[in-house]
């Protein structure tokens, strides 16, 4: 398909090199994003125009649900919201269950802690 008369014109100069063909790119960004500081990870998610109360966390031992729908009041920045519905897939090493959330400026965020069994551990030797 052709965007202009002009396109196909530089096509058949061009014996079919690619000029201007139609093509999309579509850009994705990330959900949430997650910072990991010594033993713990900070998971951040945007929650701008959802009030707290009406956003479920729930908290598992391999991952975290976040879910909550945008409110019915028919007010024009509400457009711009949207449901959100996210599953956070937690590693091996992290514990969801003990999982601490707070929100500041229509940011979540969440901090879980590492396993304990999974912490390295320290051994002093005793030379003989």
């Amino acid at each position: 398909m052709y965007y202009t008369h002009f396109d196909k014109i530089l096509d058949t100069l061009f014996d079919d090199q690619i000029v201007w063909k139609n093509h999309s790119t579509t850009f994705v960004p990330s959900k949430f994003a997650v910072d990991v500081i010594d033993d713990r990870a900070h998971i951040a998610l945007s929650v701008l125009g959802h009030n707290p109360e009406n956003i479920d966390i729930n908290c598992y031992e391999d991952r975290i649900e976040v879910k909550a729908k945008k409110s019915e009041e028919k007010l024009p920045f509400n457009q711009l919201v949207a449901n959100i519905d996210e599953r956070i897939t937690l590693g091996k090493d992290l514990d969801g269950r003990n999982a601490k959330a707070e929100i500041k400026n229509g940011i979540l965020t969440i901090v879980v802690e590492r396993k304990e069994e999974s912490k390295p551990k320290k051994i002093n030797l005793k030379v003989s």
